[in-house]
């Protein structure tokens, strides 16, 4: 359940009114929410440090955290992922150690199977999320790492040919393959130029980028229409075809083998 308030009361009075009408859905279909289960986080894009408590509203009493497992996604409430890269690294690096045991007895192909299917599934799992955190860079590094050993490459060795010799996306550009996905699958949410303004210009079927603050800049919905926006006509005239509007992007990633957004938003 997602809550938005502008103060703490008023947030209460919300948790306390749906919780009233979920308790009652169980009860009717047989079921109990366990409260001992049940916790509440309170997420802020500021840095504070009050500490987590019992958060008592009228009706139910709900232990407070400040982060969350949800659906394999570690939620904190700053929302800054630490713990969420904290938590896959140790899994990446056992990737890692699994196609070098494997490199001296198995061929590139098989080696990148270990590679998709062991490495590639971790840091794709939630990247629309966290892909553009400041956190994402040790993934990053996790997967340079494992580039150069698919290659058999010295430590050292610059990735960006690696990458597209291998076919393989980097961390950034998977993010922006997500996004597109994203925004192809909810057109309905997106609203073209032509809607907003009677120009007939060359950007009219565009998706229209509103006015929004720095931290919606950096949401799901505004940053996708950011990267969409920026890709070159010949991927954004395609859109109309999802999947060969997908396969043309990939291989455009492919070539650019981006290390960076920024390198991509600032091309």
């Amino acid at each position: 359940m997602l809550f938005s308030g502008k103060n703490l009361e008023y947030l209460k009075s919300k948790v306390d009114f749906t919780l009233d009408h979920i308790t009652d859905w169980f009860s009717f279909n047989g079921l109990t929410l366990n409260m001992d289960k049940t916790n509440i986080i309170k997420c802020s894009s500021n840095h504070s440090q009050n500490q987590p408590h019992q958060c008592d509203s009228v009706n139910y009493s709900i232990k407070e955290v400040t982060n969350i497992n949800f659906l394999g996604l570690e939620l904190d409430n700053h929302i800054n992922w630490k713990n969420h890269v904290i938590k896959i690294l140790p899994k990446l690096s056992r990737a890692c150690y699994a196609v070098r045991a494997m490199y001296p007895i198995s061929c590139m192909n098989t080696l990148k199977m270990i590679y998709f299917a062991y490495f590639n599934s971790i840091i794709n799992y939630g990247i629309i999320f966290w892909g553009n955190s400041t956190e994402c860079k040790k993934v990053f590094l996790a997967q340079k790492k494992i580039i150069r050993i698919l290659n058999g490459s010295r430590p050292r060795t610059s990735c960006k040919p690696l990458f597209q010799f291998l076919g393989i996306l980097t961390v950034t550009s998977q993010y922006i393959l997500s996004r597109m996905n994203f925004l192809l699958q909810n057109q309905e949410m997106f609203t073209p130029n032509i809607e907003v303004h009677n120009f007939n210009t060359r950007n009219k079927l565009k998706p229209h980028k509103p006015v929004s603050s720095l931290t919606y800049q950096k949401g799901v919905y505004n940053m996708s229409i950011r990267v969409f926006n920026k890709l070159p006509e010949h991927v954004t005239n395609l859109a109309g075809n999802k999947k060969i509007f997908i396969s043309t992007l990939r291989q455009y990633l492919v070539r650019k083998a981006l290390y960076s957004l920024d390198e991509f938003l600032n091309d």
